[in-house]
C-alpha cells in the first residue's frame, strides 16, 4: 500500500512539473509566435468570428474597432474579398511578464471581386497579453502598409 502511494505521489509530481512547463512555453516567446501564425491562419479563411475572439475582450484593431464585437463587424464587411495568402514574419518579440510586443512585416494575396488580385504587404506591431488558460490574446494591433 505504501508502495503504491508513494507511486501515485511522484507521478501526480511528474504531471505537475510537465503542466507548468508545457504553459510556461505557451506563455513564452513561442506561444506568441504560435498565436501569430493561427491568426494568418484565420485571415487566409477570413474567419471573423473566430478573428475576433483572438482579441482580448477590449482589444483594438488600430484605430478601426475596439471590442470584439466592433472588430467582427468591421471584418465581416469585406464579403467581396477572398484571401490567397497571408504570411507574416516576426522581427522581434519582447516579453513584459503577461504581455508582449511583437513586430515584424506580412504580405497578403487577395482576390477582389472575383477578378482583381492584389499584394498588400507592410510592418505591424502586436500587442499581446496573455489570458491565462485561454492563452495570448491581441490587446492592440497596427499595421502600416508598404510599398
Amino acid at each position: 500500500m505504501l508502495f503504491n502511494s508513494k507511486y501515485i505521489i511522484l507521478t501526480f509530481v511528474i504531471f505537475i512539473f510537465l503542466q507548468v512547463s508545457f504553459n510556461t512555453s505557451k506563455h513564452g516567446k513561442s506561444g506568441v509566435e504560435s498565436a501569430m501564425k493561427y491568426y494568418d491562419h484565420l485571415i487566409q479563411k477570413l474567419d471573423a468570428d473566430s478573428i475576433s475572439q483572438l482579441y482580448s475582450p477590449d482589444g483594438n484593431l488600430g484605430d478601426i474597432a475596439i471590442g470584439r464585437d466592433s472588430i467582427r463587424r468591421f471584418l465581416s464587411s469585406f464579403k467581396h474579398i477572398q484571401v490567397l495568402s497571408q504570411i507574416s514574419k516576426t522581427k522581434s518579440i519582447e516579453l513584459y511578464g503577461d504581455s508582449a510586443i511583437q513586430k515584424g512585416n506580412y504580405i497578403q494575396n487577395d482576390v477582389i471581386s472575383e477578378k482583381d488580385t492584389i499584394i498588400v504587404k507592410g510592418d505591424y506591431i502586436v500587442q499581446w497579453v496573455w489570458l491565462g488558460r485561454q492563452g495570448w490574446h491581441i490587446k492592440r494591433m497596427t499595421t502600416k502598409t508598404v510599398k
